[in-house]
């Protein structure tokens, strides 16, 4: 047993024990040599391990992750960021998490689209490989069940967009809350359908569960209030949840913006929402921190444009969620692609995946 005269000593040294520790590893950090044994004793970052990796589709793959004990865990329909190195430059992008909340440590999955032009999500669903580790971040977002799962519900998904609704749906399932559920989910062909087995699996266990799935290259057509009425004749009285490509989510936001007794609608965006701008300037974007500038069309981002320069900035979701792309402003004033809205004062912080200049505008970065 340890005294409190021991307690006290040992306290005193620690902090002496940790300078030297520091000291022997330097430039390295203790927590550096730690993960060359396992990648997941990091106490700076999460590191998880992908212990499966399934192919959905000819171009989607499902990865299962086992993260560090110390992952707080995820409300069902809720996405968590995702490190990855490719060409030796560290990139990050925020993935739905596709499978039920489970114990902390537990295994998650994501389900990964591959992109044509993106590089980060060509290398996680073709590149990886079991025994990989994946940097993670907490969980994010508030697509999610209310506390109170309502008896009837409504689901419209299209594409990767099934991902957090799937997450949803397991969940409830599996606490034996799952409501009476009509579930449209769009994609191209039978075969495109992502997660389609589990899907299916799933509705077949529970007959409450209305499940169509509709082709659109196959004879099936895109939403249209008529469809939306004949596949569903009560869709207003339920509340519910789209999660999808730009098309389709406004197309669903019309039609609830054109009836406004219908039940609440919840939307969750892989992509910001584009608003037409009218009278944009652009201007000079100076990067203080790397030296230089270059002409701006007031148009398109300031990450891509500083990308398209050569730039490597820190980002995310590229969407302005996960705030990874912060810099702060030193000049000029910034247009938020989402809104319209030009502000800006110096010192602010902004997004620069979703602002571009409205004038000359000098970042740190």
């Amino acid at each position: 047993m340890f005294t409190n005269g021991d307690r006290r000593t040992m306290s005193a040294i620690a902090p002496l024990a940790q300078r030297l520790l520091h000291r022997l590893t330097t430039p390295l950090l203790p927590d550096d040599y730690l993960t060359l044994f396992n990648p997941q004793w990091s106490q700076r970052t999460l590191q998880a391990r992908i212990v499966a990796v399934d192919r959905e589709t000819d171009d989607a793959t499902t990865l299962t992750l086992r993260p560090p004990a110390r992952w707080g865990g995820h409300r069902a329909g809720q996405y968590l960021r995702v490190g990855a190195v490719v060409d030796g430059v560290r990139h990050s992008r925020c993935y739905s998490i596709s499978s039920a909340p489970t114990t902390a440590g537990g295994d998650i999955q994501i389900t990964v689209k591959a992109i044509a032009d993106g590089r980060v999500s060509q290398a996680l669903a073709h590149q990886t490989r079991v025994n990989d580790y994946l940097e993670i971040s907490d969980a994010e977002g508030a697509f999610c069940w209310p506390e109170a799962i309502p008896q009837r519900a409504l689901f419209i998904s299209a594409g990767s967009g099934i991902t957090p609704l799937m997450s949803m749906a397991r969940d409830a399932a599996a606490q034996g809350r799952l409501p009476a559920l009509t579930w449209l989910h769009y994609a191209p062909r039978q075969n495109d359908v992502i997660l389609g087995t589990a899907l299916q699996a799933l509705a077949d266990a529970h007959p409450q569960i209305d499940l169509q799935l509709i082709c659109t290259r196959e004879g099936g057509q895109h939403l249209t209030p008529a469809d939306l009425a004949s596949r569903c004749p009560d869709w207003t009285t339920r509340p519910a949840w789209s999660c999808g490509p730009t098309a389709l989510l406004e197309t669903v936001e019309a039609l609830w913006a054109e009836t406004p007794d219908a039940a609440p609608l919840t939307v969750e965006r892989f992509r910001p929402r584009a608003v037409p701008l009218s009278d944009v300037t652009g201007g000079r974007l100076t990067f203080l921190s790397s030296g230089g500038g270059v002409d701006s069309d007031g148009r398109t981002s300031m990450l891509e444009t500083a990308e398209a320069a050569g730039l490597m900035p820190k980002h995310g979701c590229r969407m302005g969620i996960c705030h990874g792309c912060t810099v702060k402003l030193k000049q000029g004033q910034v247009r938020d692609l989402r809104t319209g809205q030009c502000f800006g004062d110096e010192d602010d912080l902004i997004q620069i995946c979703v602002c571009a200049p409205a004038g000359d505008v000098a970042i740190e970065l």
